[in-house]
């Protein structure tokens, strides 16, 4: 009970302190480009494409100061003390981790504008188009980041450790999404129609990519072991999940769909698949766990 405690009131004051900052700084950054999108707050909030990426990112920071938070308290835990838990290297340990939320979450976002939708002005469409499929696109893929941030930072281990799982997570959302447009769904030209503003495209991307998220965080969570043991554990078990995943996809999906008598890539099949998938996925999150 104590721990759990400790552990709220950390989280709740890192939380509020790294929220306001991700807002300034995300601020900063959209202002840099497109300065007049910020000169009327109500007009921009007022977009649900820009509300959707911004709530995926301030999850995207809290998740991530949510295992920075564990980590604390997890030590003051093992100590017995928090003067004897809050020692120098985890104070040092615990600023580096949430410095790098900032760089993990922004560098997201690079790579959306550079590598997943590409051909479109990412904050023109979400603030002053309104282009929903792109803003649910990029919330989702910042809320993964955040499962992969949280995944990477949780447990003993050190930053450097939690930077290259971060990469190979990152490296795992770009090839995802790029099958995703030649492979999964070759029937449909969805990054194209993302950034059209085809939502039914926006949630198949953004559920997928939500999907392989949960499987990265499940793969890196933990104690760092050294890359010898950790990376082919991480390969083993996304490999596994992953694998059940696509059995689903390709052999149960289909049929109930048929059943339903629901077009797959209309935006009432998207939704309805949407739950589906996450609802297995999450199940296969939790068994390959136990």
């Amino acid at each position: 009970m104590e721990l759990m405690l400790f552990n709220t009131i950390i989280f709740f004051v890192l939380g509020t302190i790294m929220v306001s900052a991700a807002h300034s700084v995300a601020n900063w950054r959209m202002g840099r480009k497109h300065p007049e999108l910020l000169t009327n707050p109500d007009a921009l909030w007022s977009s649900t494409a820009f509300v959707t990426r911004r709530m995926g990112l301030y999850a995207a920071f809290l998740m991530g100061t949510f295992a920075v938070a564990q980590n604390i308290g997890n030590a003051v835990f093992k100590a017995g003390s928090i003067a004897d838990g809050l020692t120098s290297d985890l104070l040092i340990e615990s600023g580096l981790g949430l410095l790098s939320i900032f760089v993990f979450v922004f560098t997201a976002l690079r790579s959306i504008d550079w590598l997943i939708l590409s051909n479109v002005d990412n904050d023109t469409q979400v603030a002053n188009n309104n282009n929903y499929a792109v803003g649910l696109t990029e919330g989702a893929i910042l809320l993964g980041t955040g499962f992969v941030a949280y995944g990477s930072l949780l447990g003993e281990g050190h930053i450097t450790s939690a930077w290259v799982f971060f990469l190979i997570g990152q490296v795992v959302f770009v090839v995802i999404s790029y099958l995703m447009e030649y492979v999964i769904h070759p029937e449909h030209n969805a990054k194209s129609d993302i950034e059209k503003g085809c939502v039914a495209s926006g949630v198949i991307v953004s559920t997928m990519l939500l999907v392989v998220a949960m499987f990265v965080k499940n793969g890196v969570a933990g104690d760092f072991y050294g890359y010898a043991q950790d990376i082919p554990y991480f390969l083993k078990m996304f490999g596994l999940q992953f694998g059940l995943f696509l059995i689903y996809m390709f052999l149960m999906e289909p049929i109930l769909l048929k059943v339903m008598r629901i077009r797959s890539t209309a935006l009432n099949g998207a939704m309805i698949r949407a739950v589906m998938q996450l609802t297995i996925a999450g199940s296969i999150v939790y068994n390959v766990s136990l």
